[in-house]
């Protein structure tokens, strides 16, 4: 009885001691390395893949709150651009008042819409301006004031024949009327005692509010008889609007 209890723990040591040899022969560490080396390519894909997975996954879970980012940072940038714009405009116009001093009060404008749209707007207050002022490009007039509609300013130019009559005088200092009539620009109410001369410049005479030596055009052909007491005279005007001259102003004060 004794002997068969003995025997039944000794099989166990005896298992328990061969394991504890085997673990630290070298065959046990090779084994160990061919297990690594077969199950490692494999283990290596799939922890890749999970990691690629996991990645996507937040990827397309972030997409609804990267759009709502781009959309609000497309805002911003509208709201940026617009302002520095204006600012720009704002900043060269206070200039432009700051250099011209020919006139006691100025108001830089620039054309809006379409060419031929003879409207113009100013990033300045528009509360000085009024029906009748010049508009002008250096020392070029282009037109008068029409109308103010909130924002917006309305410009009659020297090339329509709604253009009211101006009182001018060519560099030979004969004077007379600008007109625009039928199409064409002209000076009329010359007195034939003092020929016309082809050539001869036109220039306003001083106003209420349009100063005297703007320019309005050249002389360019004389289109009344002969016999006629009074003379009129096609001028080529200077510049208009449909050639969208750079730096135009309005006067606000000659």
């Amino acid at each position: 009885m004794t002997n068969s209890k003995i025997n039944s723990l000794i099989l166990p040591l005896l298992f328990a001691i061969l394991l504890s040899i085997a673990s630290k022969l070298t065959i046990g560490n090779t084994l160990d390395q061919i297990f690594y080396t077969i199950l490692t390519p494999v283990h290596l894909p799939i922890s890749f893949l999970r990691h690629n997975i996991e990645t996507q996954t937040t990827f397309i879970k972030s997409l609804p709150r990267l759009r709502q980012q781009n959309k609000d940072l497309t805002t911003q940038n509208s709201y940026l651009l617009s302002e520095n714009e204006q600012l720009k405009q704002l900043l060269f116009d206070s200039k432009v008042v700051d250099t011209i001093s020919d006139f006691k009060s100025i108001l830089p404008v620039r054309l809006i819409g379409s060419i031929g749209n003879n409207s113009v707007s100013s990033s300045l207050p528009l509360d000085k301006v009024k029906i009748g002022q010049p508009l002008i490009s250096g020392k070029t007039l282009l037109g008068t004031v029409s109308a103010i509609k909130g924002s917006v300013i309305d410009i009659i130019p020297l090339d329509n024949d709604r253009f009211q009559t101006l009182p001018v005088h060519t560099s030979s200092n004969q004077k007379g009327q600008f007109k625009h009539q039928n199409n064409t620009p002209q000076i009329t109410g010359i007195s034939s005692l003092s020929p016309i001369a082809i050539g001869d410049y036109v220039f306003t005479e001083p106003g209420e509010l349009i100063p005297g030596n703007l320019v309005i055009g050249k002389i360019q052909k004389i289109i009344s008889d002969q016999q006629e007491p009074l003379q009129k005279a096609q001028i080529k005007l200077e510049s208009s609007l449909e050639e969208n001259p750079s730096g135009l102003v309005i006067i606000l004060e000659p």
